[in-house]
């Protein structure tokens, strides 16, 4: 089987797949039925596995969305004998329970090859349970397809061509799942993807990283209260090495746009506000490319909050929605000069959309901002984030406020979304 290409991207960037630091390499599954012992070969991508937790370590795909092609979903799932039985979790694990099996290659994503013929082999080739991970069904359907979505749509590439690097990340205090009869099995805290293209604008390898979290209290963060936190993450490739033990080629690390270590002179240069680097990416929008500034966020500073928003109103959706801003200081607030952005489209001044005698927020009133226009508050999921004026230190005003809403909670007609709870930029899931 033709798995992953570490040439797929040109003879002149080539990509090995990760190696393994000392504390993860005895974890490696080695079997004599695989290619030098670890690597397990199908179509169009490529498995290592880890022999305690069953699970897969990473999955190295080649995406050529030219050749993409829809083929129909196959029925039922496969153990692959090459790996054993013993090293897999089957179908127990994912029975009546709300955990997903969760595809690290992506079937719809795989789907390509010259001909339909090649592309349906290579869609099939996604349904072993080898490939699968525990994936709670909330964060399978939502953030994690959304992410899925944009590599397979991605359009920062010059000719189609991806390299996609996925896996589990596993936390200090994992939860498990016990079916009857079989030994427990851990659940993932996160997900990682390192997506590298050649970039239609330099012609040169460019690279995208991520964090999913999936349960950010077994990764013992200090921040996750909650049971299941969902959020993605833009990263830097040295985080993810940290929480893997894999080693990734240098050429990835040095291509990634985020920074790892202190670098006082881009610190200033493009307000960078901590090191390492992890911004939130709810919208593509929001992802970073190299040498651009990021927004100076004051979100846990300034108590001027994004209090609600009617995104699915009723009737005329341009003309109901609404966004509710509230003053949680002990001061007034003038808001002439700030504006909201959905991170798509031109932002809205608060100075055209509010008349003078509401821009002026005394302690604890809050004004709604009614229409939105040019905004657009997206009924699928999306992002609103409120800045403070520009100025000469800040172009683009301080970020004050960021809130997410999902597809879920977008799909209640005529029910306003409240934002009374925030973990990271994220509202209450409830």
């Amino acid at each position: 089987m033709n798995g992953y290409d570490p040439d797929f991207l040109g003879k002149d960037i080539p990509l090995p797949m990760p190696s393994f630091s000392p504390a993860l390499i005895g974890n490696v599954l080695n079997r004599l039925e695989l290619r030098d012992g670890i690597y397990a070969d199908y179509v169009n991508y490529t498995l290592v596995m880890n022999q305690v937790r069953r699970s897969p370590i990473f999955a190295a795909l080649n995406i050529d969305q030219t050749m993409l092609k829809s083929s129909a979903r196959k029925r039922g799932w496969d153990l692959d004998t090459r790996i054993g039985a013993e090293f897999q979790l089957n179908n127990d694990y994912y029975a009546a329970n709300p955990w997903d099996r969760g595809h690290l290659a992506r079937r719809s994503t795989i789907s390509w090859g010259a001909t339909a013929r090649e592309a349906k082999k290579a869609s099939d080739m996604t349904f072993f349970f080898s490939n699968a991970t525990l994936q709670h069904e909330n964060f399978n359907q939502d953030e994690w397809l959304a992410l899925e979505n944009w590599v397979k749509n991605l359009t920062l590439g010059e000719d189609g061509k991806i390299t996609e690097f996925t896996g589990p990340i596993y936390g200090e205090f994992g939860r498990m799942i016990s079916p009857s009869g079989r030994p427990p099995a851990e659940t993932p805290a996160a997900f990682f993807k390192v997506v590298c293209f050649v970039s239609k604008e330099t012609k040169e390898l460019d690279v995208r990283a991520f964090i999913l979290f999936q349960d950010r209290e077994a990764l013992a963060d200090k921040n996750g209260n909650r049971l299941f936190n969902f959020q993605r993450y833009q990263v830097t490739v040295s985080e993810i090495e940290i929480l893997t033990g894999l080693d990734f080629d240098d050429k990835i690390y040095e291509k990634n746009p985020l920074l790892f270590n202190e670098n006082e002179e881009k610190q200033k240069r493009l307000n960078i506000p901590e090191f390492p680097e992890r911004i939130e990416v709810d919208v593509p929008e929001e992802m970073i490319s190299e040498e651009e500034v990021r927004d100076f966020s004051v979100d846990r500073e300034v108590p001027i909050f994004i209090a609600a928003a009617m995104v699915n109103a009723t009737g005329n959706d341009r003309v109901g929605e609404w966004i509710s801003i509230i003053n949680l200081s002990n001061r007034e607030v003038d808001l002439t000069g700030w504006t909201l952005s959905d991170m798509r489209r031109p932002r809205l001044n608060l100075s055209k959309a509010l008349t003078q005698d509401k821009r002026l927020l005394l302690p604890g009133q809050a004004v709604r901002v009614q229409p939105v226009a040019p905004m657009m508050l997206s009924n699928n999921s999306g992002v609103i984030a409120l800045y403070d004026p520009p100025s000469e230190q800040f172009n683009k005003g301080r970020r004050i406020d960021r809130v997410s809403y999902t597809q879920a909670q977008a799909s209640r007609k005529g029910v306003p979304i409240v934002f009374n709870s925030r973990q990271e930029g994220r509202l209450d899931p409830n």
